[in-house]
């Protein structure tokens, strides 16, 4: 796992007992979001089924919007 990876799952672990259980995948995905602007967590995918489930439904939901992304820019060129 990279140190990147290892970080956002250490900063996960620590906050996440401190968030309502309703508001963990929100605000999940707010810490994935400024975690990938920051730094490199490409391995991200990988190491997925290491983070507790609010974690991995943000990972999801972040690469699949990314994938989206990557649609409407390849069908520009076309």
């Amino acid at each position: 796992m990279s140190p990147e990876v290892a970080l956002l799952n250490e900063v996960w672990e620590t906050v996440k007992e401190y968030i309502p259980k309703k508001e963990r995948v929100e605000v999940a995905e707010n810490v994935l979001r400024h975690f990938d602007e920051n730094i490199d967590i490409s391995e991200l995918q990988i190491y997925s089924n290491e983070f507790d489930s609010a974690m991995k439904t943000a990972i999801l939901t972040h690469l699949d919007l990314d994938l989206e992304e990557s649609d409407s820019e390849f069908d520009e060129w076309e």
